[in-house]
């Protein structure tokens, strides 16, 4: 168990996930300025939406780093595993949400952040899931922004939205249910994808 927590970085995804709240707390009101493609010259990105990126990237690394034809074998079901720490990545968001500031939202853009991620590791590799990932909300930004945002720009929309949450949750169970089969290309064979 020791060995999967350090494979996974779990104490940085503890970690970053306590930067998260923190920040959803003390910056509410921050945006980052996105040059937005449709109207205006910018668009506001709220930062409490972005860093929702950093934990989803954080889990997508450590599973990354797995060598899974060890893994397949293993005793435990380490995929169990990863989910768990995914489901309960998204649930500490959500049992915050009385002290911190549009939590359910912050919790939502994870789950569908998270969601994403893992649909695009099991398609492609886990270094291009990272990227498109990363990418993910400044396009929302770019191509969906303004008032109010796009209905697909779920990351953009404030955590009373029940299509934002929807958009989410299938992209959540989608990624957590490809997760259980080996991926198409990528890390089949070697650790972080360079098989």
């Amino acid at each position: 168990m020791t060995w999967w927590m350090r494979v996974r970085v779990v104490p940085w995804i503890a970690l970053s996930l306590a930067v998260v709240c923190c920040t959803a707390a003390l910056l509410p009101a921050s945006d980052v300025p996105v040059p937005s493609v449709v109207g205006g010259l910018t668009t506001g990105l709220p930062f409490r939406y972005l860093m929702p990126l950093l934990p989803a990237l954080l889990i997508l690394h450590g599973q990354a780093r797995a060598d899974r034809p060890s893994e397949d074998v293993a005793a435990r079901s380490v995929r169990l595993l990863d989910a768990g720490v995914a489901v309960g990545a998204v649930g500490v968001l959500l049992l915050v949400s009385p002290v911190v500031p549009d939590a359910v939202a912050v919790a939502r853009n994870l789950a569908g952040y998270l969601g994403f991620a893992l649909v695009l590791r099991s398609l492609s590799t886990p270094r291009l899931a990272t990227a498109v990932t990363a990418f993910l909300p400044f396009a929302a930004a770019s191509l969906g922004g303004g008032v109010p945002p796009s209905w697909w720009a779920w990351p953009l929309h404030d955590g009373r939205d029940p299509l934002a949450a929807a958009c989410a949750a299938v992209l959540f169970a989608a990624g957590l249910a490809l997760s259980f089969r080996p991926p198409l290309m990528g890390d089949r064979h070697a650790p972080d994808g360079d098989g």
